[in-house]
């Protein structure tokens, strides 16, 4: 499953003012000791977690972007240009500078449904993704889990959906949108049947009986009327879902469209944040 470069740009800084700033520290305390930590992220599109994690990190490092969409890898190097200070092009990406970091950038298309384990024989320092996990099946969860443990790696995924959107103000309409909508959030994304708003918690789970430490944070989305564009493109997201499990009829979906898209709608998105630290 991939998304538009210009949907990932408007939803990049409710991401990064959203996620967990203690859980944040821990992974950079964690890393401190490294002079150029190698980060693994994977889903990684248009760059977006690097951006929100890299100036909280050290002053060297070396992130490996892993996405199956190469539009995306290519829109990842032309944001992450024009957010540094400075870059230059390398054989495998990018370097740039950014508020005093250096930070090597390369870019690898994977397809990770058929390998959960891009990095191979090179075992980075931190395995990271963000908005990737909910996503993904729960056979999928147990092979990765199963692979990060093989590899002793710690992982540290932010913004994985946990609870459905609540909408304000109320419409009628919200009970019928929110079933249909959770339906179809459990359909196929590429990586089996969608694990949803379970699979933070299956993840943390599996990694705790694997021998990890896990600490789970509240990182939602809180949209107000300064987010009206993103909360107008979610709204048209949500309306399309639900027209695919055809289990409400096209008026009220355009009732429930048309009330959303009006400027003074709130939202709140359950999201969290996880750091799993092997024994």
């Amino acid at each position: 499953m991939s998304f538009s470069a210009e949907w990932l740009r408007l939803r990049e800084p409710i991401d990064h003012r959203s996620r967990d700033n203690a859980l944040l520290a821990k992974v950079t305390a964690h890393l401190a000791g490294k002079d150029e930590p190698v980060i693994y992220d994977l889903g990684a599109g248009a760059g977006s977690n690097l951006r929100g994690t890299a100036l909280s990190l050290g002053q060297r490092q070396r992130w490996v972007l892993v996405d199956y969409d190469p539009e995306l890898l290519s829109a990842a190097l032309e944001f992450l240009a024009a957010w540094a200070d400075k870059s230059r092009p390398t054989a495998a990406g990018l370097e740039i500078e950014k508020s005093g970091k250096l930070i090597r950038v390369e870019v690898k298309r994977a397809d990770l449904n058929a390998n959960p384990a891009p990095w191979g024989g090179q075992k980075p320092d931190l395995v990271t993704s963000a908005a990737l996990f909910d996503l993904v099946s729960e056979q999928w969860v147990a092979r990765f889990c199963a692979a990060l443990a093989r590899d002793k790696l710690p992982l540290y995924t932010t913004l994985v959906h946990d609870e459905t959107a609540l909408w304000s103000p109320a419409h009628e309409a919200d009970a019928k949108m929110t079933e249909a909508f959770e339906r179809d959030f459990g359909k196929e994304k590429g990586f089996g049947p969608s694990a949803g708003n379970k699979a933070i918690g299956l993840m943390a789970n599996k990694l705790q009986a694997l021998g990890y430490s896990t600490e789970l944070a509240e990182s939602p989305w809180r949209l107000g009327a300064e987010d009206h564009d993103l909360i107008v493109q979610l709204a048209d997201g949500w309306a399309n879902a639900v027209r695919d499990t055809k289990a409400v009829s096209e008026e009220v979906i355009g009732k429930w469209l048309a009330a959303r898209k009006t400027r003074g709608t709130t939202c709140i998105v359950g999201h969290k944040d996880l750091l799993a630290m092997p024994a």
